[in-house]
């Protein structure tokens, strides 16, 4: 076996140390945290049908839906931390444009039989603009401070990370499977890489909200 098939198999299974984490920790979890721990519950589901049923319907079926289940609940995590009018209306347009753009793909394409790509490459870029918008809220609000001890903090360092990456690696999916030489695997192993990032951290900020509602 490999060291690029070892870790996508960690890639695979690493869901399950947040999952758990989440739901251990749950009664301590504030709402931010509950959002990110329904997200992770979700991405339980593509992630271990993909060990068992990896090329099928069903798991095209399954990404495909998730896709647009991810979207939702980040849209509601980053309205609630936006307030400023002007900057929630862009929220709210970028998530009526991937509304479009999501009727327009699945219009065009049958999401049992095709991994819809251009949906993941949109998903990201909005998630990282979401995240602009929230440090602009930051920025222009003198009571809101954000550090390392504050979940959120562990939160915006994972989606900003793992969206950058994954928007630029599913912009060049059918090029990647089109051509599996073996130096084009050191993409997926990038990628791979801030996925187990992603929950690594996702983690972090559970264990610190936890920590914080021990001291309060």
């Amino acid at each position: 076996m490999s060291w690029i098939s070892i870790l996508e198999d960690f890639n695979i299974w690493i869901i399950l140390l947040p999952a758990f984490t989440g739901l251990i920790l749950f009664k301590r979890l504030d709402k931010d945290s509950k959002i990110i721990f329904v997200v992770v519950l979700l991405a339980c589901i593509p992630h271990v049908l993909k060990f068992f049923m990896d090329g099928t319907k069903l798991l095209h079926i399954v990404y495909n839906v998730y896709t647009h289940l991810e979207f939702i609940m980040y849209w509601i995590l980053f309205r609630q931390k936006i307030i400023s009018p002007s900057r929630k209306t862009i929220l709210d347009t970028t998530a009526a444009v991937f509304v479009v753009v999501s009727v327009y793909l699945i219009y065009n394409y049958n999401i049992s039989t095709r991994f819809i790509s251009e949906l993941v490459v949109w998903n990201n870029i909005f998630q990282v603009s979401w995240v602009g918008l929230c440090l602009l809220e930051y920025y222009h609000s003198e009571e809101s401070l954000i550090n390392s001890s504050q979940p959120f903090f562990w939160f915006l360092f994972a989606i900003t990370g793992y969206a950058s990456c994954t928007a630029v690696f599913f912009s060049l999916w059918h090029f990647l499977e089109n051509n599996t030489e073996q130096q084009f695997h050191i993409v997926r192993a990038i990628r791979h890489i801030f996925n187990i990032l992603l929950y690594v951290f996702f983690t972090i900020g559970f264990l610190k909200n936890s920590k914080l509602k021990h001291h309060t």
